[in-house]
């Protein structure tokens, strides 16, 4: 294991010791009350005896602004602090890939009683550009229901704006189209937003409930053409591109130009935080001017690009959506570089050797005793065919490992073995465990549930398909746990997430890549079959 550090950082903080301040809450739509809060940092302090006696590595960023004009040091000059999970939407739904900035779920409401099936509430067709057919990796939509002003001005059809309490999909697909349904039953809630190149990320839908969409972009060559690509911002009044940020930046390290990252958007200081595969992490003042009552809404937008180097990073490019604890973002890179930066000066603050390509997002998880934890799983790609996927607990403010579970698995030649699912942190009645999904183990996949604080295992569940798609925990009224996972073979099931019994399960017919997102008791999954299907929990 190897760790890095920020050489010259005169200020590390990332102490656990340092005390911790809570606030309580309100409570929950359950009735279960969390404490939540932001642990007190001092950047003045350092503790080495407490940091692992670690190989260090050189790690070097610059920062440059907009124009791609370098600049000798960053202050945000109203700082960054995200809240916890419970506040990161003033809208009702799921707004953005694993539903916050810890990335730590995909559910919104909980399910009547106890599931015992799921069956199909509707499916709808959609296509595919050269090879790239349906709904891919990470491929999870929002679903978001609208304040009815909000509603009124936007180009919703006339007869979806008179349907009491709307609750939309929004999904981005690899036929190179957003799509807008009706959660109900699938019909089309407005016409599509058309890129004309294939999607493989997560869109993001503005926290604030303003009619503003973010989207990245996966693939550039389209029947032997270049589409631009980059990171879309549109306008939900009209489908209009407000901004685009070109993944062919001349500050780049890398010339990969993809965005599969879905965006995260600070709401009190009107900021986007989105990573791209060219090795850049772009902060974005956007300057919002919104009039609901006018009907209109503009951006103005101010980059700041923090640009990094390692010799640990042979291939600096990131494909996760960045995860942000107080004002620390977290992101991974190709090469399974772990960081985390401090937005308010676009800083490195530490480092981590994942070991390998890590595509899936980390989740955060804050403890009830102050501790900040960190979950992440890596591929099989740089270390050859066989080798085994590492699960890993971290502090994320110190970046130290807290326990790691090595899971072998096989790569091809043509497919990466290990994780490309991002983990699922349980809470309520599962609130001891985190669920890995591995690709390519010796049960063709496996769904693993881990003890939070020990990493023991604590159940298996052999999936006899290899899977890429993200697991989500779902809640029944009593706050019963299940964890809901597709697999490549078309199986969606519902698993007890305490037992790992198998409670039942629905074939979609089709490989699931892509992660589901659930609005009380209905989930949406893409497929590669061309469909987007929704299930009811019964």
């Amino acid at each position: 294991m190897r760790q890095i550090r920020f050489l010259g950082l005169t200020a590390l903080i990332l102490l656990a010791a340092c005390a911790a301040a809570f606030s309580e809450m309100p409570v929950m739509e359950d009735d279960i009350p969390r404490v939540y809060g932001r642990q007190t940092i001092d950047r003045d302090l350092i503790f080495p005896d407490s940091l692992p006696d670690a190989a260090r590595l050189e790690v070097t960023a610059e920062i440059f602004d907009g124009d791609g004009e370098m600049l000798e040091s960053f202050s945000r000059a109203e700082g960054i602090h995200f809240s916890t999970p419970d506040n990161f939407s003033v809208i009702v739904g799921i707004t953005t890939f694993r539903g916050s900035n810890y990335r730590d779920g995909a559910s919104w409401g909980t399910i009547g009683g106890e599931p015992s099936e799921m069956t199909k509430k509707w499916s709808v067709g959609i296509g595919g550009i050269d090879s790239w057919s349906g709904v891919g990796w990470t491929g999870q939509c929002s679903i978001v229901r609208w304040p009815a002003e909000t509603v009124r001005i936007m180009n919703i059809y006339d007869e979806k704006k008179q349907k009491a309490d709307l609750v939309e999909v929004i999904y981005a697909t690899l036929d190179g189209k957003i799509y807008f349904l009706d959660l109900d039953d699938g019909s089309a809630t407005r016409d599509p937003i058309v890129i004309g190149a294939p999607i493989k990320g997560s869109l993001s839908v503005d926290p604030r409930g303003y009619p503003l969409l973010y989207c990245g972009q996966g693939i550039e060559n389209v029947g032997g053409k270049n589409v631009k690509i980059g990171t879309r911002i549109f306008s939900l009044i009209d489908g209009s591109v407000l901004h685009f940020i070109d993944g062919h930046d001349k500050n780049a390290y890398r010339h990969w130009y993809a965005f599969d990252g879905s965006p995260l958007i600070d709401a009190a200081t009107d900021t986007m935080l989105q990573t791209g595969e060219n090795g850049v992490f772009y902060s974005v003042k956007l300057n919002t001017q919104y009039d609901p009552q006018a009907g209109t809404i503009s951006i103005d937008p101010e980059t700041v690009k923090y640009v990094y180097r390692s010799p640990v990073s042979t291939r600096p490019g990131v494909e996760n959506s960045v995860a942000v604890y107080n004002n620390y973002a977290y992101f991974a890179d190709n090469s399974g570089l772990l960081q985390c930066v401090d937005v308010n000066a676009m800083e490195l603050m530490w480092a981590f050797d994942l070991g390998d390509d890590t595509d899936a997002s980390v989740v955060l998880d804050e403890e009830p005793g102050g501790t900040v934890a960190l979950y992440t799983n890596c591929e099989l790609d740089l270390r050859g065919a066989r080798d085994d996927c590492h699960m890993r607990k971290i502090n994320a403010l110190t970046g130290e490992e807290i326990w790691r579970i090595d899971e072998p698995c096989r790569a091809t030649e043509d497919h990466n073995g290990g994780a490309f699912a991002t983990p699922a942190v349980g809470k309520r009645t599962l609130s001891e465990y985190v669920y890995f999904h591995v690709a390519r183990t010796a049960d063709g996949g496996t769904l693993i549930c881990a003890d939070k604080e020990t990493g023991e295992v604590v159940w298996r569940y052999a999936l006899s398909s290899y899977g890429w798609s993200s697991p989500v925990c779902v809640y029944s009224d009593s706050g019963h746990g299940y964890v809901a996972v597709g697999s490549s073979s078309g199986m969606l099931r519902l698993i007890d997430g305490a037992s790992g019994e198998l409670i039942c399960e629905c074939n979609l017919k089709a490989n699931i890549e892509g992660s589901p997102a659930v609005f009380g008791d209905t989930l949406v999954v893409g497929t590669r079959g061309c469909r987007i299907v929704a299930v009811n929990f019964k």
